[in-house]
C-alpha cells in the first residue's frame, strides 16, 4: 500500500498499459513542459494582490531568485497561420500603432507589480512572445527602463535575452539592444533550408539567418538558434546539414527539438501528417543529432539544449542559458534546509508567474497566466486590475512533480537530493516506473541519480506524463479546468 504522504504513483499494470499505448503516439509541448498542463487551470479564487502579499510573507524566510519574463503579443501573419504548428498565444501584427499602445499597457502592469516585486533579486530576464524583435530600435531602451524602474536597477552581470526571427533583425535594432543592456539573442530559425522553411509560411532566407548571427558576433551578443527536426519532408541529411550550418556559423547555443504536432495547427491536419517522418525516424534523427553535436564540440544540457564547450569565463557566458538553467533545480538547499528558491515572475501578454514559495506541505504555491486575449489584457488594466486569466494552486504533490519535471529535462534526477528536500524515497514511490524503463534500457540508476539514456531521453515527455498520471486523475476528479479553453497552450515556465 502506498504512503499517503508520497506522490500518488501508478502500479505495474498501469505503467505497462500506459507505455504500450503512448510509445508510438506523437506528443506535444516537448520543449516547455510543466506541471500541470493549463487544461487543468481555472480562474483563481484569491485576488492576485492577496497571493502577492502571501508571497511577500514567504520571502521574509526564504530568498527568492527571480527569473523575469516579459511577454510580447505580436507575430507577423503567416499562411498557414502561426507558422503551421505554434500553439502559443499571439496577436497579428497590424503596425507600430498597436505596438505603441501595447507598451503603454505593459508599463501599467509593471507599475502594478512595484509594491510586490521591487525588493526581489533578479537572476535573469527573458523577453519572449510573440516576436519581440518586431519592436523598433527606440523601444528597447523603453523596455529596459520599465524593468529598471521596477527593480531599482538591473544587475550588470545577469543574462538578458530577447528572442526574434531572422528577417526582422537589423543592425540598428541589434545596436539598440546592445545599448539598452541586452546581452543575448535567441533566433527562431526553425530551418536553414530555404525549401523546407516554406511549410511554415515564413518569407525567410538563408542569408537573413547568417546576417543575424554576424550582427550578434559583431556586437558581442551571446546567441542561440532554435532548430526543429521531424519537419515535413525533412531527411536525415537535411537535419544534419542544418546543424552543420549552425556550428560553422559560430552559434554559441542550439535548441534542437522535435516538431510539435498538436491541437488544430496546420501541421496536425491529416494531409500534412503524411509528409512527416515517423516516430521511429524521429528517434533515429534525435540520436544522430546527439552524436553530431558531441563531435562538433558541444555538450548536451537538456533533452533539447546544446552549448558550445566553454574554454574560459567569456565563452562560458556566451554559451549559457541561465533563464532556463536556473529553474531546472529551483531549490538551493543545505542538506534539506532551503536557502533559496528560484521563481518565474511574468509581466505582459500571456506571461506566466510560477511561485514555488516554500517546500512545506502546509504552505501554498501557485502558477498563473495572464490573459491570452489582448483585449481582455488591456480591459483589465484599464480597470486597475492585474490582467490574470487562470491559474492553479499547488498541493504539496504538485510542487514535487513540478521539481521532477524540471529535473527530468536535464536527463537525470538526483534521487538523493529529492529525498533531502521532500523527505520521500523517489526510488520506492515510483518503483514500477523505474523497473519498466530499466527493462527497456531507457534509464540507468546509481547511488546518486536516475539517468535517462538513449531513446529514453527522447521519451522524457512521455515519462513526465506517466509519473503525473495518478495525480492528474485526482485533479480531473475535482473538475478543475473544465471548459478552460487552454488545453493546447504550452506553459512558458522555462
Amino acid at each position: 500500500m502506498s504512503d499517503p504522504k508520497n506522490v500518488p504513483a501508478p502500479n505495474k499494470n498501469e505503467v505497462d498499459e500506459f507505455l504500450s499505448r503512448e510509445e508510438f503516439r506523437r506528443q506535444s509541448n516537448k520543449v516547455l513542459h510543466g506541471h500541470p498542463s493549463p487544461m487543468y487551470w481555472k480562474p483563481l479564487s484569491s485576488p492576485t494582490s492577496l497571493l502577492l502579499e502571501e508571497r511577500a510573507a514567504y520571502s521574509r524566510n526564504t530568498q527568492f531568485d527571480v527569473n523575469l519574463y516579459v511577454g510580447t503579443p505580436f507575430c507577423i501573419k503567416t499562411k498557414p497561420a502561426r507558422c503551421g504548428f505554434c500553439l502559443f498565444p499571439s496577436e497579428d501584427y497590424e503596425g507600430n500603432r498597436g505596438v505603441e499602445t501595447y507598451l503603454d499597457y505593459l508599463q501599467k502592469e509593471f507599475e502594478l507589480y512595484r509594491p510586490y516585486y521591487a525588493d526581489d533579486t533578479l537572476g535573469s530576464i527573458y523577453f519572449g512572445g510573440g516576436t519581440p524583435n518586431l519592436y523598433r530600435p527606440e523601444h528597447y531602451g523603453r523596455l529596459m527602463q520599465m524593468v529598471d524602474d521596477l527593480y531599482g536597477s538591473v544587475p550588470s552581470d545577469i543574462e538578458i535575452t530577447l528572442e526574434g526571427i531572422p528577417q526582422l533583425f537589423s543592425e540598428p535594432k541589434i545596436r539598440a539592444m546592445k545599448e539598452a543592456g541586452f546581452n543575448r539573442v535567441s533566433i527562431g530559425v526553425q530551418q536553414f533550408n530555404d525549401k523546407l522553411i516554406h511549410y511554415s509560411g515564413r518569407h525567410q532566407k538563408l542569408d537573413q539567418v547568417h546576417n543575424s548571427l554576424e550582427l550578434c558576433h559583431k556586437y558581442g551578443l551571446a546567441n542561440s538558434v532554435d532548430l526543429i527536426y521531424g519537419w515535413p519532408e525533412q531527411t536525415m541529411e537535411d537535419m544534419l546539414g542544418d546543424l552543420q550550418r549552425a556550428t560553422d556559423a559560430g552559434v554559441h547555443h542550439i535548441t534542437h527539438y522535435e516538431l510539435n504536432i498538436a491541437g488544430r495547427s496546420n501541421f496536425s491536419a491529416p494531409a500534412q501528417r503524411k509528409l512527416l517522418p515517423t516516430i521511429p525516424d524521429n528517434i533515429e534523427m534525435y540520436l544522430a543529432a546527439n552524436e553530431f553535436m558531441r563531435s562538433a564540440g558541444f555538450e548536451q544540457v537538456t533533452v533539447y539544449d546544446w552549448r558550445r564547450l566553454p574554454k574560459d569565463a567569456e565563452t562560458d557566458r556566451l554559451s549559457s542559458y541561465n533563464y532556463e538553467h536556473n529553474m531546472h533545480d529551483f531549490v538551493q538547499h543545505d542538506n534539506g534546509r532551503v536557502n533559496e528558491i528560484s521563481q518565474v515572475c511574468g509581466i505582459g501578454f500571456a506571461a506566466v508567474n510560477f511561485h514555488p514559495n516554500s517546500l512545506s506541505p502546509d504552505d501554498r504555491c501557485w502558477i498563473y497566466m495572464n490573459q491570452t486575449s489582448l483585449k481582455d489584457y488591456c480591459d483589465m488594466l484599464d480597470r486597475g486590475e492585474f490582467p490574470v486569466g487562470r491559474g492553479f494552486i499547488y498541493k504539496h504533490d504538485d510542487v514535487k512533480l513540478a521539481w521532477l519535471f524540471q529535473s527530468m529535462q536535464t536527463m537525470r534526477i538526483d534521487h538523493v537530493v529529492y529525498k533531502q528536500i521532500f523527505a520521500e524515497n523517489l526510488l520506492e514511490t515510483f518503483e514500477p516506473v523505474w523497473d519498466a524503463l530499466d527493462a527497456r534500457d531507457w534509464i540507468r540508476i546509481d547511488d546518486q541519480a536516475i539517468h535517462f539514456t538513449g531513446a529514453g531521453q527522447y521519451y522524457i515527455p512521455m515519462f513526465q506524463s506517466l509519473i503525473a498520471s495518478k495525480r492528474l486523475e485526482q485533479v480531473r476528479g475535482s473538475k478543475v479546468g473544465k471548459s478552460s479553453g487552454l488545453k493546447n497552450i504550452p506553459i512558458t515556465v522555462v
